[in-house]
């Protein structure tokens, strides 16, 4: 019965009661650290019974599961990923943000209904159209038709006989041919997707950014005018990867996580239930993207984003014109003051002395001496910015305004060429996962 399921309710950054460490250890429940690029266990739970950057909802056990809720309120999380649809970030990076698991039973976590479906729907339409832009994909279908005054592939003697010669339509001929076009299964299992993406957008009228995602949905669904949409649940389960088109294979993917979201019936989008699939959502990623977007947004190509450096470390990114070596840090507690800043200050360095970055920062004018500036961005700690639908209102939220990103900056004292900047985190009156 699911009255018998028991929900722990943790907020990010914090440590378990005694009682439900007393309970994990009786379940002798193991909590491990999470590797970097790798998926949490647990909702990233560290070995000290501390949340980490990780929010969502899992299970521990059977009958016990557990959430992890931001540690600042009414966080629009949506307006965040939204942002993905304007930067053509890879489906690897994607991966790292969030995850689903539809393998474990759905947990019954009120509030949380809309909190993982809309991030689900953001990725599919950002693949959508990033896979729209090099055309939809063709292939080769086998038809049988019964086609009048020609003759294509293989007639089907038995079935012309029956269909043509007894009723005496000689001039038609039943065959069957190979035919090179987009209506084909997975283009149809997009398709199906959608619609489904589309019925959603319609029974979710709370939904903020509702409106640009159903202008991005449309624009989608034009490519798809000539791919049908009917299509068995036999044949989705069994259309397979294909490596040679990555889009499109994330694209497959995605769209069967939604059709499985919703039972793959349309039907149960309108369904009430408060229940989500096990999932995650890494927040400080999360946040680095809606930091990029911004910056992008203010200054173009001289941002780069995930620069990789020495043995698979990567800064968040640089400013190319001025030389500035940038990585975001959800850490809201910076507005306070520098505490535990050192570590932060010591990665940043390592970065901003590794002859890759360098290279890539200052080009021609590389030389080992230059230490560049280096800037940390991170969160504020009380959000007073309210997002909405009305454009207006939107134009509140945090933009670069300075085209030396330093004015905006406040100095880290004791380190020579080191600033932090807050950027506010975009908020909402519907609470999710709270």
């Amino acid at each position: 019965m699911e009255s018998s399921y028991q929900l722990i309710k943790l907020q990010e950054h914090k440590r378990l009661s005694e009682p439900y460490i007393e309970l994990i250890e009786s379940l002798d429940i193991q909590f491990v650290e999470t590797e970097i690029y790798q998926a949490p266990k647990y909702l990233g739970i560290k070995p000290n019974y501390e949340a980490s950057y990780f929010i969502g909802v899992d299970w521990l056990s059977d009958n016990l599961s557990i959430a992890v809720t931001p540690k600042m309120s009414n966080i629009n999380y949506i307006k965040m990923f939204l942002c993905a649809l304007e930067l053509d970030l890879s489906s690897e990076y994607f991966s790292h943000i969030y995850g689903i698991d539809f393998d474990k039973k759905e947990i019954v976590c009120e509030g949380v209904k809309d909190q993982i479906t809309p991030l689900l729907i953001i990725h599919f339409l950002s693949i959508i159209k990033q896979l729209v832009k090099r055309g939809l994909k063709k292939d080769y279908v086998l038809l049988e038709q019964n086609l009048s005054s020609k003759v294509k592939g293989h007639i089907l003697i038995s079935k012309n006989i029956k269909k043509n010669v007894i009723s005496q339509r000689l001039d038609r001929t039943y065959c069957r041919f190979q035919e090179y076009t987009v209506d084909h299964p997975e283009n149809r299992l997009l398709k199906k997707a959608l619609l489904f993406v589309e019925q959603f957008l319609t029974h979710s009228p709370e939904l903020n950014n509702g409106n640009r995602l159903r202008t991005e949905l449309n624009a989608s669904l034009a490519h798809f005018e000539a791919v049908d949409d009917q299509i068995e649940i036999s044949q989705i389960r069994t259309i397979a990867n294909n490596k040679l088109y990555r889009e499109h294979t994330e694209a497959i993917r995605l769209a069967k996580q939604i059709l499985k979201r919703f039972s793959y019936s349309i039907h149960e989008i309108r369904s009430s239930q408060a229940k989500v699939p096990a999932f995650w959502i890494d927040m400080s990623r999360l946040y680095e993207v809606y930091v990029y977007s911004l910056l992008h947004k203010a200054y173009g190509s001289e941002i780069e984003f995930q620069v990789p450096g020495y043995r698979q470390t990567a800064v968040d990114f640089i400013k190319k014109d001025q030389m500035i070596i940038i990585d975001t840090k959800y850490k809201p507690h910076y507005a306070d003051g520098n505490r535990g800043i050192v570590d932060d200050i010591r990665q940043i360095s390592a970065y901003a002395r590794d002859e890759k970055i360098l290279k890539k920062l200052l080009g021609n004018q590389y030389e080992r001496e230059i230490v560049p500036n280096c800037l940390i961005i991170y969160p504020e700690k009380d959000q007073n910015l309210v997002d909405s639908e009305d454009e207006e209102k939107d134009k509140e939220i945090y933009a670069f305004e300075e085209k030396d990103i330093l004015k905006e900056a406040v100095p880290i004292k004791a380190f020579n060429k080191f600033y932090k900047l807050s950027v506010p985190l975009p908020i909402c009156d519907y609470h999710g996962l709270k």
